[in-house]
């Protein structure tokens, strides 16, 4: 979906766009542009408006509705925004995060020339969001981040008419990976935080599933995990110690015990190394030695078994 507002109808857009805020402008009746085009689950917009304020006290979001976790980055004008006892400058210097869903003030003193970037919640890890309660503000260890991340965003703009709905969905992915890896990349840096064992058993659940619904990749790694999961790999370990085992361990083991379920189910349709394939295996030797390691027979005795 693509948006085009313009001089009096940019309040009306922005407040369909972008939820239930109030916007004052005092007296200036200038430029004002709001371009918006969907990429799947993400929401890029570009600004261009006079001196103004931005109030979000009862912005009400629906699951459906992609404005759940705002990004900006200002390419003109110097702002301030407010949210929870923090002040955060919002300039061409640096990336601003915050939850929208929080009481806010955004104060544009002068004209503003800028991207935002709207994205699903469920994108981000628990601990992720607990630390946006207040505004994230990118620091300078996270300048070749932003510089990629500020470009990807103005190509697409220019480029959106040209993109399919899989390109589009494609584009938005990786702007929410980029996104994760520098506020998780933040997190890092900060020894005392942790994930709170709520947090570490919904982020186990979530990885479990994706795990199952993924067997068949050979490829999958930890690293790919968190990446998805919008984490760090250390917080995935994390996760499965509530369990008392290991991202590797549980994957083979998963693997296995489907392997077994499939052999004993009767259905010869598929031979052993494609069962071995579908789960996973890089090849039929590997899975039969690893079948007979972890259940003490070969794959063809289980198949054997059964009448």
């Amino acid at each position: 979906m693509y948006h085009d507002a313009r001089g009096s109808d940019f309040a009306a857009a922005a407040r369909s766009l972008f939820g239930n805020v109030t916007l004052d402008f005092p007296g200036e009746r200038g430029d004002r542009r709001l371009i918006a085009t969907d990429l799947g689950t993400v929401r890029l917009s570009h600004l261009r408006a006079g001196a103004h304020d931005v109030l979000g006290e009862r912005v009400v979001l629906h699951s459906y509705d992609p404005d759940a976790i705002k990004l900006i980055i200002q390419t003109c004008g110097l702002s301030e925004l407010r949210q929870n006892g923090r002040r955060a400058q919002v300039s061409a210097d640096a990336v601003v995060v915050y939850d929208p869903t929080r009481p806010y003030l955004l104060s544009n003193p002068g004209p503003v020339d800028l991207v935002l970037l709207q994205m699903p919640r469920t994108a981000f890890s628990r601990p992720v969001l607990e630390r946006l309660a207040r505004p994230f503000r990118s620091q300078e260890r996270h300048a070749g981040l932003q510089q990629v991340l500020f470009s990807l965003m103005r190509t697409t703009l220019g480029e959106a008419a040209r993109l399919d709905d899989a390109a589009r969905v494609s584009v938005g992915q990786t702007l929410l990976n980029l996104v994760n890896t520098m506020l998780e990349g933040n997190m890092s840096q900060e020894p005392n935080r942790a994930p709170t064992k709520a947090s570490r058993q919904v982020l186990l659940q979530r990885v479990k599933a994706h795990i199952e619904a993924n067997l068949g990749d050979p490829d999958m790694t930890v690293a790919e995990i968190a990446r998805r999961m919008g984490c760090s790999p250390r917080y995935i370990f994390r996760a499965f110690e509530e369990d008392a085992t290991t991202p590797a361990d549980y994957l083979w083991n998963l693997r296995l015990e489907k392997a077994r379920e499939q052999l004993r189910s009767g259905d010869r349709t598929q031979s052993i190394s494609d069962i071995a394939f579908s789960l996973g295996f890089s090849s039929s030797a590997h899975f039969s030695r690893a079948f007979r390691a972890r259940f003490d027979a070969s794959p063809r005795e289980v198949r054997g078994r059964v009448n």
